[in-house]
């Protein structure tokens, strides 16, 4: 009995960490994407700033909120969701300009003092 071994070499594929030139491109992008998205989160940073309270508000809003899962007639998973008014607290300054806060930071001012909000 006679056996020949033939090397499939050129069809075998080797993990990525034995050619990084195939990782180049991946990890540029990867570098790109990371640049993009914490460049794209600074606009949401707080500035703090010190206003003066001319005016509160409470704002009464309908938000959505999951209540569970149910499975319909066909057997579909559906989610079941109810409508709940909550409510949003808000400052104005002398300069026209509206801040939303929290509740206890809007129950603890009244106009006229000053307040730490984020611009």
């Amino acid at each position: 009995m006679r056996v020949n071994v033939v090397s499939n070499e050129s069809e075998v594929k080797h993990p990525a960490w034995e050619y990084p030139e195939t990782m180049r491109p991946a990890a540029v992008a990867l570098a790109v994407a990371l640049l993009v998205i914490l460049d794209g989160c600074a606009g949401v940073t707080c500035t703090p700033v010190v206003i003066v309270v001319a005016e509160k508000d409470e704002r009464p809003r309908l938000q959505s909120e999951p209540r569970g899962l149910r499975t319909d007639e066909l057997g579909r998973v559906t989610e079941q969701r109810r409508e709940v008014i909550v409510s949003e607290y808000w400052v104005r300054d002398p300069d026209e300009r509206w801040y939303r806060v929290a509740a206890s930071a809007w129950q603890g001012v009244e106009p006229g003092q000053s307040l730490r909000v984020c611009r």
